[in-house]
């Protein structure tokens, strides 16, 4: 029986003595950090510091100017003050889209606003486009895969990458085109890429835009140029689109589904869900699209 006791003891004693190791280890591991966190980083262990700019812009407006474009857009301000820049979730056609601002800082520090979409299931190309630093005659230094579309205005002046030519040239139609020239005039800054995969479409603008009125006009270029992605694609898939409207003859008012009465051009707005026309005051007084189902609260005034 004293066997067992002094067993015991010296079991307790053991585990005690290690006990008492590790404490006074953890202790000292700790004094350590605090003391090479004050000098090193000048601070002991406190919150990340918080930004209160980012490109020159105060944070708290661009947060702002990000709500606002979510309730224009319908979509979802994320904002987490502390750590980054607000981002904006949205639909556009029905396809998942999120503004954002990108930080490049391989070099020196580039701030972008860019505005990325979900592609169709299927989508099996890819394309980027990006303003021609170069002089167009000077082929030295050109890039030898750089795809020339045929528009003697558009060539010298984008680079165009894409593992089909064919592709790229169907795809840059005039309308495409002057989608992507409406993007580069964007503030008079020609700084821009667009960038396509078989996952998402990114349109990104090199600078932040802090102004709700420039934010807006940004993220409609780029439903545009996303609206063109989602017709080539329907083309390629069989499904018949008339981007162009009827060829010949005159085309009759549409019939005002609220109040059923035709609409003239000139009073005539869309819905930019499904492009539903309605009188603009039908819209006003309904407060949405009238089609079942749509629920758009958006109108445009061109189709």
């Amino acid at each position: 029986m004293t066997e067992l006791v002094v067993v015991f003891l010296v079991v307790v004693v053991i585990y005690g003595a290690g006990w008492i190791w590790q404490t006074v280890h953890d202790v000292v591991r700790d004094i350590r950090r605090s003391d090479w966190d004050s000098r090193v980083y000048g601070q002991t262990a406190s919150p990340r510091a918080v930004r209160q700019t980012l490109g020159g812009t105060d944070l708290a407006r661009l947060r702002d100017v990000f709500r606002q474009f979510a309730e224009l857009f319908d979509g979802r301000l994320h904002d987490r003050p502390n750590l980054e820049s607000p981002k904006v979730s949205f639909a556009w056609k029905g396809a998942r889209a999120l503004l954002s601002i990108y930080e490049a800082t391989e070099t020196e520090t580039r701030l972008y606003t860019q505005v990325t979409l979900a592609v169709p299931d299927g989508w099996p190309h890819r394309l980027e486009i990006f303003p021609q630093r170069l002089a167009a005659e000077d082929v030295r230094y050109l890039n030898v895969d750089d795809i020339r579309i045929g528009d003697a205005d558009f060539d010298p002046r984008y680079v165009v990458k894409s593992e089909s030519a064919d592709f790229a040239r169907a795809f840059l139609d005039a309308r495409t085109r002057q989608g992507v020239d409406d993007l580069r005039s964007l503030l008079g800054n020609d700084r821009i890429l667009i960038s396509l995969n078989a996952s998402r479409l990114m349109v990104r603008k090199q600078e932040v835009l802090s102004k709700s009125d420039e934010l807006a006009v940004f993220g409609e270029l780029a439903g545009r140029i996303y609206d063109r992605v989602l017709s080539f694609w329907q083309r390629e898939s069989g499904i018949e689109i008339d981007d162009d409207g009827p060829a010949s003859g005159p085309a009759e008012d549409p019939v005002c589904q609220v109040c059923g009465s035709k609409i003239p051009a000139d009073g005539r707005v869309y819905c930019r869900k499904c492009r539903t026309p309605h009188h603009k005051e039908c819209w006003e007084y309904n407060g949405k699209c009238s089609t079942f189902g749509c629920g758009e609260s958006r109108f445009g005034l061109k189709y």
